[in-house]
């Protein structure tokens, strides 16, 4: 789920609902455990005593919580955490949306892995991806004000 040792947080709720998902118990919107953003820090944070490369983030769909996402990034990054992200949402979609807020997690994060599960693309996808169409992209952010990578 990203390079290295990592924390791993996964949040519910997921409209998308890909056949063939991995978790679909993330996909109830109502499901999970309500937490506040310096709970979910902290254990994140938690030293167990080896180190960690960073934080990963996945669902569900992180981007249906952008104001808690966005709180949450703020913190880690703070931290000196190296930030993964998964959505379902591309670039494209994301960059099309009117909230600051998620410019500001593009920014925030080191390493954005995009795009729906698509089960008939599984095969031979590769380290962190579910299926071929998913891109890896560093530093999202870098993509705000120009053209995003083609896959």
């Amino acid at each position: 789920e990203g390079p290295g040792r990592r924390s791993v947080l996964q949040v519910a709720g997921c409209e998308r609902r890909c056949s063939g998902c991995y978790v679909p118990e993330t996909h109830p919107m109502n499901g999970g455990v309500l937490m506040s953003i310096p709970a979910i820090a902290a254990r994140l944070l938690a030293d167990e005593g080896t180190p960690r490369a960073g934080i990963t983030i996945l669902g569900g769909e992180p981007f249906l919580q952008p104001t808690g996402l966005l709180c949450l990034l703020q913190s880690l990054t703070a931290q000196g955490q190296h930030i993964t992200l998964y959505t379902g949402f591309t670039l494209e979609e994301l960059q099309q949306r009117d909230e600051t807020s998620t410019r500001q997690i593009l920014a925030l994060t080191d390493i954005l892995i995009d795009g729906p599960f698509v089960q008939e693309l599984a095969d031979n996808a590769g380290e962190w991806r579910g299926s071929t169409n998913q891109r890896i992209l560093h530093q999202p952010g870098q993509y705000l004000t120009s053209n995003p990578p083609s896959a």
